[in-house]
């Protein structure tokens, strides 16, 4: 029985290293070569036409299976019919099936899954902002943003000015004070998440909206900072692996920056940085 579902799995191996490529590679290899393990992942994070187009294309029709073969398969529920109405009638080895096979060489298979599974639900995060992302926190301490009644937005009236000091005055600024290297190429080469101010706010930020600290509303944003962990939090990703000289400089950059604008008349009241932030920050 175990000769055609063999078979079966040579098929889907093949094809999952072909619709894969390096990654397919990759994962087999972090796996140790389990096919249920690197299908089992993939299939998380796939998108999932990806995924149902190697089950299709690695489906054996029917006929093809030894009739007795097929009703064992049935029985054990070892491989499922393609659901496409233009693939009725063929087969592909299922979980099921890619799992009957791999554990009677591997027993630790199911401790295995178990945690993969965890992992994919919640696990350890490397908290490492993008200096895109230290630009947007930067941006919103300028604008004294932290409560949503004092949100920052863009406007018709201050979009334009507001990104041109962005990309100008503060990145150029971050980046003199150490903490960010230049992402001018990045603007330069007109990715819409470069392309205005409202896209680069709405397009940047991955490990900052998962930090419970950064918060967007409809094109409203702010910065959440409830507790002393908030604050400890936030200046460590702005600062990790930099010393007091870059905190000091960053400080000065902000409060020069918050001035500026202010006699610019692109913010209302006088600057004054947030004193709890001025304090963790030079601690």
């Amino acid at each position: 029985m175990d000769k055609e579902l063999n078979n079966f799995k040579r098929i889907l191996q093949s094809n999952f290293i072909e619709i894969g490529d390096k990654d397919s590679v990759n994962v087999l290899k972090n796996n140790d070569e389990s096919l249920f393990l690197s299908i089992t992942e993939c299939g998380l994070k796939w998108q999932k036409k990806k995924i149902e187009s190697l089950f299709e294309v690695s489906s054996i029709y029917k006929d093809e299976i030894n009739s007795e073969t097929f009703k064992k398969y049935i029985e054990f529920e070892f491989i499922s019919e393609c659901l496409k109405p233009s693939k009725k009638n063929f087969y592909f080895i299922n979980l099921n099936g890619l799992y009957y096979l791999e554990s009677k060489k591997n027993k630790n298979l199911k401790s295995f899954l178990v945690k993969k599974l965890q992992d994919s639900f919640y696990k350890e995060i490397k908290w490492v902002l993008k200096d895109e992302e230290k630009l947007i926190v930067s941006l919103l301490i300028i604008f004294n943003a932290f409560s949503e009644n004092e949100a920052f937005v863009f406007t018709n009236n201050n979009e334009i000015k507001i990104w041109e000091f962005m990309k100008e005055d503060l990145s150029k600024g971050l980046v003199e004070v150490g903490i960010c290297q230049s992402f001018q190429e990045k603007i330069d080469a007109k990715s819409t998440k470069y392309a205005s101010g409202k896209n680069f706010l709405s397009g940047q930020p991955s490990i900052l909206s998962r930090t419970g600290l950064f918060i967007p509303n409809n094109g409203n944003y702010h910065l959440e900072l409830k507790t002393d962990a908030d604050y400890d939090f936030l200046v460590s990703l702005l600062f990790d692996g930099y010393g007091y000289s870059e905190k000091l400089a960053y400080v000065e950059l902000i409060e020069k920056l918050g001035r500026g604008l202010f006699m610019n008349s692109v913010i209302e009241d006088i600057f004054d940085f947030n004193d709890k932030l001025r304090g963790v920050i030079l601690h």
